[in-house]
């Protein structure tokens, strides 16, 4: 639904000083802002009217009280654990670790910008969804203060991977992160979401992976469960790069997660992989697309679920495959265990496929713990709580495998671990 006439004046309003907060940004990206929302504003927020946004209700954001809400210009992050004791304050909504490493560069929207204004022109922008059908990335787009610039020169390896964590939870923010990996490097960030109280966070994180790049990316969100939550990953592969996308979510009040991928060069691999755990009245949405534009491609998705409570999931996995794609290998798959007969999961996994060399696999289930492997289990002494607890875990932990950060897979393991025992489910 298109925005109001009043709130389209506050939008202006508050635009005109973000504009001045910024005045120095050079003139390609005041057109991008520019753009971004004028498209916002005819756009609007998503309804249930929009296929995409069927299961996924955002009317708690688009009545006004969050959207227009914003944060004071000058306001400081409250304190918060961060999960790495060597990460330093990186702007006012952010702490980072592991930069500094021969070979990548990090740095602010603002730093990249003072050393060369249109370095990043043609790139910050260029991979994101189109604004033209994607409201929230336009949103984003019009009104991120700064962002992380993360630059891998070509052949790096830095040992560390890069750690960001976003941490403000006041109003409405809208962090920006871009990945460039430069040609044969390889690259690893983490990036963190954490906050208290009800506002809302709507991020978009740009990769970008030169032939033969690999880049592993992990998202993290572990915000209040008062907070709403939306997060775009969109990646761009050249040929024979490799891009892993890791999304762990385990907090908010509705995380909705939108990522995918275009393989355009021969030879690409991806893995899109993610956990997600809900209770109470929670609600985590994944919405996938990967883009098989050249041949010789191999994609494979693995998302598991676990919601107790009246806890909603929502999973729309789609994979695409052009006609020159020949030779494509994609396997997806979404696995969801119900802990409650009052949670409920939509799933929906999409093919659409214009070659005709192609294997190409797709799969969804839903259903319960097994009452005979519970049995078992309390038959050898163990009470009827551990035992969900450890069938419960034993179904979520392989999805953390591929995870290549031995610290993130011990984090998400315990995270998962405390909600279990805590009975969330």
């Amino acid at each position: 639904m298109p925005a109001t006439t009043t709130q389209t004046s506050l939008f202006l309003e508050r635009f005109s000083e973000r504009r001045r907060r910024s005045s120095g940004e050079p003139d390609w990206l005041r057109r991008l802002r520019d753009r971004a929302l004028e498209r916002f504003l005819a756009l609007g927020v998503p309804t249930a009217r929009d296929e995409e946004y069927k299961y996924t209700d955002l009317s708690a954001l688009a009545g006004g009280e969050l959207l227009l809400a914003s944060a004071p210009a000058a306001a400081e992050p409250p304190p918060f654990a961060d999960p790495d004791a060597g990460a330093v304050p990186f702007g006012r909504q952010s702490r980072l670790a592991g930069a500094g490493q021969p070979g990548v560069r990090v740095q602010s929207l603002r730093e990249a910008l003072g050393s060369d204004p249109d370095r990043l022109q043609g790139r910050l922008g260029a991979i994101a969804p189109d604004p033209d059908r994607h409201a929230l990335c336009a949103l984003n787009t019009a009104f991120f203060e700064d962002a992380v610039i993360v630059e891998a020169a070509p052949g790096a390896e830095p040992e560390a991977p890069i750690r960001i964590t976003f941490g403000a939870g006041r109003g409405a923010r809208h962090p920006r992160v871009l990945i460039l990996a430069g040609r044969s490097s390889c690259v690893r960030v983490v990036e963190t979401h954490l906050g208290e109280g009800r506002y809302w966070r709507n991020g978009v994180t740009e990769i970008r992976t030169e032939a033969n790049a690999r880049v592993e990316h992990c998202r993290v969100q572990l915000e209040s469960d008062r907070a709403f939550h939306t997060g775009i990953v969109q990646g761009l592969q050249e040929r024979d790069s490799h891009l892993a996308s890791y999304s762990l979510s385990f907090g908010a009040r509705l995380a909705r997660n939108d990522i995918g991928t275009r393989l355009d060069g021969p030879g690409c691999e991806c893995a899109l992989d993610g956990l997600y755990f809900a209770g109470g009245r929670q609600q985590v949405d994944h919405h996938t697309a990967i883009d098989h534009a050249q041949p010789h491609c191999s994609s494979h998705q693995l998302y598991k679920g676990v919601l107790g409570g009246r806890a909603k999931g929502v999973f729309n996995g789609k994979i695409f495959v052009r006609r020159d794609a020949q030779k494509t290998d994609a396997v997806q798959n979404n696995k969801n265990l119900l802990l409650s007969e009052r949670a409920e999961v939509n799933t929906k996994p999409q093919l659409e496929i214009d070659a005709n060399d192609v294997r190409c696999t797709h799969g969804a289930t839903i259903g319960q713990l097994d009452e005979d492997a519970a049995f078992y289990l309390r038959a050898r002494g163990i009470g009827a709580a551990r035992a969900r607890s450890l069938l419960t875990y034993a179904f979520a932990a392989d999805a953390l495998q591929r995870i290549g950060d031995q610290a993130v897979r011990d984090h998400a393991a315990g995270l998962l671990l405390s909600r279990l025992d805590g009975g969330r489910g």
